[in-house]
């Protein structure tokens, strides 16, 4: 896709002009979600129906925001969230393009996981957490990563740290995430947490940057996590 202006795609709420460029490249967008969507990708079909709710307008502005590096650049820088004070929601561009943390976990039974009020129970038990970070732009979810870490407790003591998981999507033509092995491992007391982390490198037109997302966790779930400059 054909890069748009970068004083153009700043401009919060600016009208774009739905020319015959700008719809071919709106067709191209949803073709590609759609045939990603074909070969099983379920992620790729939700972006796609919201893409299709955006009105011409709102569809040619999308177009000029993800075919601008200034923005991409900005939105994984904001995408870092500094440990000691988490954020769960940043803006840019007006409000057109909004990044959000989402920090889940708990036990992998489904049932409630230990508040340490109650007596501690020396059965086993798997738990989890995760860290995700999701950008939109008007709406339209394109780009996810997350890491996950799974474990076992005994009581409030975290016992053993299984295979964690990285996962991602990113619908934004000229980018691309990959990421370094997930390590997995348990703090030393009496945090007693454990963690998973890994490395993200985005490459787009030619520019790459990387962060690293961490994610810890308890017997009581989720405890912490984030996504910063490796």
């Amino acid at each position: 896709m054909v890069l748009a202006g970068l004083s153009l795609a700043l401009l919060p709420g600016t009208a774009q002009a739905l020319d015959s460029a700008t719809t071919d490249q709106i067709n191209r967008y949803s073709a590609e979600l759609a045939a990603q969507n074909a070969l099983g990708d379920q992620q790729a079909g939700k972006t796609l129906a919201q893409f299709l709710r955006l009105s011409d307008d709102e569809k040619a502005r999308f177009i000029a925001l993800i075919n601008d590096p200034a923005v991409m650049q900005k939105f994984f820088e904001a995408a870092e969230e500094p440990a000691a004070a988490p954020a769960t929601r940043t803006v840019l561009a007006g409000g057109d393009v909004v990044i959000k943390h989402e920090d889940l976990g708990g036990a992998s039974d489904g049932e409630p996981t230990n508040d340490g009020q109650e007596p501690q129970s020396t059965t086993p038990r798997d738990m989890w957490a995760s860290k995700s970070v999701t950008d939109t732009f008007l709406g339209v979810d394109v780009a996810q990563v997350k890491v996950r870490t799974n474990y076992q407790v005994r009581g409030r003591d975290t016992t053993k740290v299984y295979a964690g998981s990285a996962t991602h999507y990113l619908y934004v033509p000229g980018c691309s995430f990959s990421h370094s092995p997930v390590e997995e491992w348990i703090s030393s007391p009496p945090a007693d947490n454990a963690q998973s982390e890994t490395i993200w490198t985005a490459s787009c037109w030619g520019s790459e940057w990387d962060r690293r997302e961490r994610v810890w966790g308890d017997y009581r779930g989720f405890v912490g996590g984030y996504l910063k400059k490796s």
